[in-house]
């Protein structure tokens, strides 16, 4: 619940936060900047997500970033954190939490000086390293905020340049499919061991590589998890797929029927993410069904309840299919992966 919401929310509140939520955000990606750079060993903040690229929604987070200075790494990251739930904490009590990610993407100015020792680095080698590899893609169209050197806009311009060239879609492809399959590999283990949340956790972790994969493969990104499922949506009848989406929500016990079973059983706070949801994608105009907003909360609020779940039983809303079925789905969903490749 604290990953989605941070805290209740009354209605009238969060509605007197949506006809401001522009300025508000705005305002808090100042406070987050001003803050963090007042930070000893903080070099950078890169500022990339929806509101880097200026697509945010009510709903976004503050994607951050940084870049660090040698001799204060790694205790400013111990400090940067501190400040983030300091600021957290402020904006709950206000009446709505903006989100700060700001962790493990982050880099020293040693290493970039190291990686920029030529004008415009290959991208292609550095992408086996977590950090490169995700912050190219969460790089895209970033703005830079606060810059002592000058690293943060080369590095800033150089995941834009980079993020669609040949060789890291290739790459990218190649992750996306092999992360999907091992997932599924990891999840029959499971089974062998009756590590049922495990084994639901890797099935849905595959399908979501897949579905990664399936974006990367028709030149889109991943971007904003609260709204990813619609988009792969859209994107896969413009490509004539939707079959595809429709198998894995089915996979993924997001079937129509399903998800209203589950909303009628899910606790109170997945009830209010689902409607703050629906009230903040209404307030941008976005063309979105109830059904599609239903799912896409479903989607993410199952994946951080998966993550803290005790033993069973567990609750209806999560859906917790039984080992034949589960043994079921793995196996169509390696079809799908392996027939996707022939197509």
């Amino acid at each position: 619940m604290d990953e989605i919401l941070g805290k209740h929310i009354e209605l009238a509140i969060f509605e007197d936060y949506l006809t401001n939520w522009e300025s508000i955000l705005a305002e808090r990606v100042q406070q987050t900047i001003d803050t963090l750079r007042a930070i000893d060993g903080v070099e950078g903040l890169i500022l990339s997500g929806s509101s880097g690229r200026g697509a945010a929604w009510p709903l976004s987070d503050i994607d951050l970033i940084p870049v660090y200075a040698n001799n204060r790494y790694p205790a400013v990251m111990d400090e940067v954190d501190a400040a983030r739930i300091r600021l957290l904490h402020q904006w709950s009590a206000a009446g709505w939490r903006t989100g700060v990610d700001i962790g493990r993407l982050h880099f020293t100015v040693n290493e970039f000086e190291t990686v920029f020792a030529s004008d415009d680095p290959a991208p292609h080698a550095l992408l086996g390293d977590d950090r490169w590899y995700y912050s190219i893609d969460k790089g895209y169209q970033s703005r830079v905020l606060f810059d002592t050197h000058g690293l943060a806009e080369r590095l800033s311009t150089w995941f834009t340049r980079h993020r669609f060239d040949a060789d890291v879609v290739s790459y990218r492809l190649n992750r996306t499919r092999r992360e999907a399959l091992a997932s599924i590999d990891l999840a029959e283990s499971g089974l062998a061991e009756n590590n049922t949340i495990g084994v639901l956790m890797a099935l849905l972790k595959s399908v979501q590589w897949f579905q990664i994969h399936l974006m990367e493969q028709w030149g889109e990104r991943d971007n904003s998890l609260g709204r990813f499922g619609t988009r792969l949506e859209r994107v896969a009848a413009v490509h004539g797929r939707s079959n595809m989406v429709d198998a894995l929500n089915e996979i993924s016990d997001l079937s129509p029927e399903l998800v209203l079973t589950r909303l009628k059983h899910a606790p109170w706070w997945v009830a209010e993410r689902r409607d703050r949801s629906w009230r903040a994608r209404c307030a941008i105009g976005e063309d979105v069904s109830t059904l599609q907003n239903d799912r896409d909360v479903l989607r993410v609020s199952t994946t951080y309840e998966l993550r803290v779940v005790g033993n069973p039983p567990y609750g209806d809303w999560l859906a917790v299919p039984t080992a034949d079925i589960m043994t079921d789905r793995l196996g169509r969903l390696r079809s799908l992966i392996h027939e996707h490749r022939h197509l």
